[in-house]
């Protein structure tokens, strides 16, 4: 089968048409018509070649004639509708006076208009556009309909989301003081994990002099904050420009859920270019000071041990060295395949040598 293209220049890609006509005279009477206008027009000269082109091109818009061998055009819309990547595709029926009486069968079948032949071009050309102005409109219609569903289904995900997140932040902070009462006492911790991350100096570095640097520093805090509870963490201790978080085994047999938990803690924290932040995690044993001084009614809390001032030394070591988070190797022992690791090296911590490892991500 021998079918034109033809394209013409324009802005945007022309409809398709497909012409399904046995009739040359009548073919080429469509076609020219069709193709002046700006159409991409094809044709076929029966229903089988016709309904074969249709598959593989899936036109805009099919016309087709009434009676043709093979395959007439009732049957070939019948098999249109059927099919599930054609059967919104408008069909045009061509048929002569004699045949009028038979219009309701080719609408019964699924034909969206007819004309009558002789054809008239100015009718042909109307039929075409208000049949291809029809089919854009309701696309447009299923488009914004699935749009408003999609846009439904992601607002109530995000809302979803934030309760998870507001009922876990209430649970943490719930928790994190339910010994707030025992002031002057030590709370010690064999399993612990202690963070150290240099947020206040972070902080520092991104402000210029006319910025509000108590609301900077508040708000920086407020943020780690967040994302610390949430993730697990029992305790927050301010020291000097950093920030120390306290992870607590729950059992003294669970010694690993909570350190992925305080790893990812870790990874939230740097997420983003622009943090400036740098992380450090070290495993051991940990003693909390609850003091508050009686006279001024200040109150405040101390780690001591030396897990802490390790953290401290490990994220010293690691923002010189460029790395984002960092762990000992001690921490990392029992999660062999969950952490994503990249360099590791030794320093010296107050006479102690750590090994460090910079911490990629979790799988």
């Amino acid at each position: 089968m021998n079918s034109p293209l033809v394209t013409p220049p324009s802005d945007s890609k022309p409809a398709s048409i497909l012409v399904i006509e046995d009739d040359p005279i009548q073919r080429l009477a469509v076609v020219g018509t069709l193709q002046r206008v700006g159409y991409r027009v094809l044709w076929a000269v029966d229903g089988v070649q016709g309904l074969e082109l249709a598959r593989q091109s899936a036109p805009d818009l099919i016309v087709c004639d009434v009676v043709m061998p093979g395959m007439n055009g009732y049957q070939l819309v019948t098999s249109l509708r059927q099919e599930a990547g054609l059967a919104e595709v408008p069909v045009i029926m061509l048929t002569s006076l004699v045949e009028r009486a038979q219009v309701r069968v080719g609408m019964t079948s699924g034909a969206d208009d007819y004309l009558a032949k002789p054809l008239n071009a100015a009718e042909l050309r109307d039929a075409v556009a208000a049949l291809l102005s029809r089919r854009k409109a309701r696309r447009e219609e299923i488009v914004g309909e699935i749009k408003d569903k999609f846009l439904a289904a992601l607002e109530g995900q995000k809302q979803s989301l934030a309760n998870l997140y507001e009922q876990r932040l209430f649970k943490e902070l719930n928790s994190r003081w339910d010994d707030s009462g025992r002031y002057n006492e030590a709370l010690d911790y064999p399993v612990s994990v202690v963070l150290a991350v240099d947020l206040f100096s972070a902080i520092l570095a991104r402000q210029s002099p006319s910025d509000d640097l108590a609301a900077a520093v508040r708000q920086g805090y407020q943020n780690a904050r967040d994302t610390l509870y949430l993730f697990g963490a029992r305790h927050l201790v301010p020291q000097s420009d950093d920030l120390l978080a306290v992870f607590v085994a729950p059992t003294e047999t669970d010694t690993v859920a909570f350190r992925v938990r305080a790893l990812r803690g870790a990874l939230a924290l740097v997420k983003g270019p622009d943090s400036g932040m740098t992380v450090a995690l070290h495993s051991g044993h940990a003693t909390l000071v609850h003091v508050t001084d009686p006279l001024h009614g200040d109150a405040g809390s101390v780690l001591t041990g030396e897990t802490a001032p390790a953290a401290t030394a490990l994220q010293a070591f690691a923002r010189k060295a460029g790395w984002r988070v960092a762990c000992s190797a001690t921490l990392l022992e029992g999660l062999d395949g969950q952490v994503v690791t990249g360099q590791q090296a030794s320093f010296d911590s107050g006479g102690t040598t750590l090994t460090a490892v910079e911490v990629l991500s979790l799988n």
